[in-house]
């Protein structure tokens, strides 16, 4: 008995380390968030799924390491892990409200990207959450 309760202790110990795994979030805006659990690799922007306590879908999958923003576009710069070659993305936050695969441009290159901010007159938009090129972990 005293053995069975041992292994029942231990198995609940391994099983609840969750708690030692990292995370960092930081709002853009609105339901909108940049952040990484596990590994900061992970990197991504997420929202907020309506009527959940902490439930996110992805909107741009990780490596993003830029962001920028106003009241109506987010503007994102990201690495995918298999490629150095940077991809830009626009969010029409408007377009994306109802429905997490419309108002989404990307990913796009420099040229490309420049044309869109151009063709959305938010070519004075900058990217104004800066986190390193290459993540740490």
């Amino acid at each position: 008995m005293k053995k069975i309760i041992s292994l029942m202790c231990l198995s609940i110990f391994v099983n609840s380390c969750a708690w030692l795994d990292e995370s960092e979030h930081q709002k853009i805006i609105g339901q909108y968030e940049i952040g990484w659990n596990d590994l900061e690799s992970n990197r991504a922007i997420t929202k907020k799924i309506e009527n959940s306590e902490s439930s996110y879908n992805i909107i741009i999958d990780s490596y993003v390491f830029a962001v920028g923003h106003n009241e109506s576009f987010i503007v994102a710069k990201q690495h995918q892990s298999f490629n150095e070659e940077t991809n830009y993305y626009l969010i029409d936050i408007e377009k994306n409200k109802e429905d997490n695969s419309k108002g989404i441009y990307g990913p796009l290159n420099q040229v490309e990207f420049e044309k869109m901010k151009t063709k959305f007159n938010i070519k004075s938009l900058k990217f104004d959450l800066i986190f390193a090129d290459k993540p740490n972990k």
